[in-house]
Parts: C-alpha cells; structure tokens; sequence
C-alpha cells in the first residue's frame, strides 16, 4: 500500500463530517432569516390590526366588542382577545364632542422557531386612535 493510499484512507470521513457540521449551521441561518421575515410581518400586521379594529370601533355600536376583536385576530392569529384594549368615549356626548375611540395591543410575544437559538420577541404596543363617528350602527356590514 502506498502513502497515498493510506493519506486518503484516513481522511475518508472528513468531508462527510465537515459538510454535516456546515450544513447545520447554514440550515440555521437561512431559517434565522426566514423567522425575521415572519416577525417583521407580524409587526406589519399588529399595527394593521388595531388600524382595522379602530375603525370598526367607530362605526359600529359600541356593545361590538367581540367583533372588533373577531376581526383583529383574522388579520393576526397570534392575537388574543386578552391582548387588545378597547376605549370608547363616555356615554351621553356627540360623536363631534367626544374623546376618540382607542383601540391598542399589548402583551403580544412571537416565539421564532429557529433551530439551537430558542428565541422570543416581544412586540412593541401599538396603538390607533380615531375620532368617534355613530358609535351605533345598523345594517352595516362591517359590524356582522
């Protein structure tokens, strides 16, 4: 057996170790950037969702509640209903007088999944503010 042969006999496994050890980690990073894109998305979608569930605070009747929420969380499912605050104006005043309508989120955390790095982000509370309208409407479709 030459010197060459026995060189490349003990190297054999190397290149299969080497590449499982790379390919770990580039799998990770690649998820890593995956899992940023999803928790960009969900700030996108947080400030979306109290954007939509403002304006439904104010063109619907104020005992709305559960379709105010019902429809934040189809924008984003990781919403709860324990998650989101509604603050309507006092009762008794003119919409033209009235303080506005506040619907905010807090407490929301996304969990990435990235492999070796368990990671939790907490999203920032957003809140949006419109002036109050009907506050009771019927017949709308927004408020079904």
């Amino acid at each position: 057996m030459s010197r060459r042969d026995s060189l490349s006999h003990c190297q054999a496994g190397a290149v299969a170790t080497e590449f499982a050890l790379i390919a770990t980690l580039f799998t990770a990073l690649v998820i890593a950037v995956i899992e940023f894109g999803r928790l960009a998305y969900v700030y996108t979608s947080a400030v979306e969702a109290t954007r939509l569930g403002a304006r439904v605070a104010v063109v619907c009747s104020v005992g709305d509640v559960d379709t105010v929420k019902g429809k934040m969380t189809a924008i984003l499912p990781l919403l709860r209903a324990s998650n989101i605050s509604i603050t309507y104006p006092a009762a008794g005043c003119s919409a033209a007088a009235c303080d506005p309508v506040t619907v905010s989120i807090q407490g929301l955390t996304f969990r990435a999944v990235i492999p070796l790095v368990p990671l939790d982000f907490p999203i920032p509370a957003y809140t949006t503010s419109l002036p109050a309208e009907s506050l009771d409407s019927t017949d709308n479709e927004l408020c079904d």
